[in-house]
């Protein structure tokens, strides 16, 4: 069983275990050299393995001659697997924190007694590898894909809903994921102009209940700054003319400008340093191509969010982009991510930024209508 556990507990739990144990404690020695705890439960396994097998079958040929040698490696053939393969793994695999509890300090005193060997051991090992040309790589323990695989298992068995997979999911991938893929084209963005005045932005307001928008100077793409409807309560409440006050006066908060090829994860450490919701995206021409805010990131973990202000238009055009006509024929909002239709109707598209950019004639096996 010795020889299992150690490869059945892992780099976290171990972690775990050292924490909670005292300064001088065997789990914070086995964490901080866990080479050598390995090489003393191989060596031992070896030894053990080949003195026991050599001892059978010496007692075999003195009992049946010649014939003892397979009688001796079948015993010992069932016996190893048994005893010191698939009984200790399994009992481990299901166990690991309590079998290395059990027989972490007898192998931290044979590692002393086998030290020296240990040593010579695994400075020849590291020479072959050399001689080969390889070398030692410090890898995670766990990939990214390995943890979708355990976070998939975990849904199948049950361990966590399918939603909490999504999310983590999600998370691992905001940092793949670009600004561009998430943020409001420059057509769909709701601004308002310097020279309006703030009854003009109470009626925006009014229509579209954004708690920021936009300011632009003559032209939608020029944004200059960010107006805030909270604002409208101050003037009211200084008893400020709304007709004879401009948003040019009141929107006194620059605009933040990110490029489009930035990270959704950058874009989010970015907001909660500069403790803003908004950003102006431009390309890389400097060109004003939209706006994201942090509720665009947050939908990207959670999924689509809505308020009691949101009208069935919206909420339609965010749900309704891919409409089934027929078996294997959809309506598609042109505007639709390819990654978000690729994910929700299962097939593999082309690697462009939404449905509008394939080229003419293209077909793939889902027909798309």
């Amino acid at each position: 069983m010795k020889c299992n556990w150690s490869f059945d507990l892992n780099l976290y739990q171990v972690r775990e275990l050292a924490e909670k144990d005292s300064e001088n404690g065997v789990f914070r020695t086995l964490r901080s050299d866990v080479t050598r705890f390995l090489t003393t439960i191989l060596i031992g396994t070896t030894v053990v393995n080949i003195g026991a097998t050599a001892l059978v079958t010496e007692a075999a040929t003195t009992l049946f001659g010649e014939a003892g040698v397979s009688a001796a490696t079948g015993v010992m053939t069932v016996a190893i697997l048994l005893l010191t393969e698939i009984t200790p793994k399994s009992i481990a695999v299901h166990n690991a924190t309590e079998v290395a509890r059990f027989v972490v300090r007898p192998v931290a005193w044979l590692s002393l007694v086998l030290y020296p060997v240990g040593r010579v051991v695994t400075y020849l090992s590291m020479g072959m590898l050399k001689l080969l040309g390889l070398k030692g790589k410090s890898e995670p323990y766990v990939t990214e894909d390995e943890l979708k695989l355990m976070l998939r298992g975990a849904e199948l068995s049950g361990a966590i809903e399918e939603e909490e997979q999504d999310m983590i999911e999600n998370v691992l991938e905001i940092k793949d994921t670009h600004v561009r893929e998430v943020m409001t084209p420059l057509v769909d963005v709701v601004a308002i102009d310097t020279s309006a005045t703030l009854v003009d932005f109470h009626t925006l307001w009014v229509t579209h209940q954004y708690s920021r928008v936009p300011v632009f100077e003559q032209r939608v793409d020029n944004i200059v700054g960010i107006a805030y409807a909270m604002d409208l309560l101050d003037y009211a409440q200084k008893g400020e003319l709304l007709e004879s006050t401009t948003v040019g006066d009141m929107a006194h908060k620059p605009a933040y400008f990110v490029p489009n090829s930035m990270s959704v994860w950058n874009l989010l450490r970015e907001f909660r340093i500069r403790k803003v919701h908004m950003a102006v995206v431009l390309n890389e021409y400097g060109g004003t191509v939209g706006i994201v805010t942090l509720e665009d990131v947050v939908e990207e973990i959670v999924g689509e969010i809505f308020d009691e202000n949101d009208s069935n238009e919206e909420i339609q055009k965010k749900t309704g982009y891919i409409v089934m006509r027929a078996e294997g024929v959809f309506d598609v909002d042109a505007n639709t991510s390819i990654d978000q239709l690729s994910e929700d109707l299962n097939v593999k598209m082309p690697e462009y930024q939404c449905l509008c950019l394939f080229p003419p004639g293209f077909s793939s096996p889902t027909t798309i209508g």
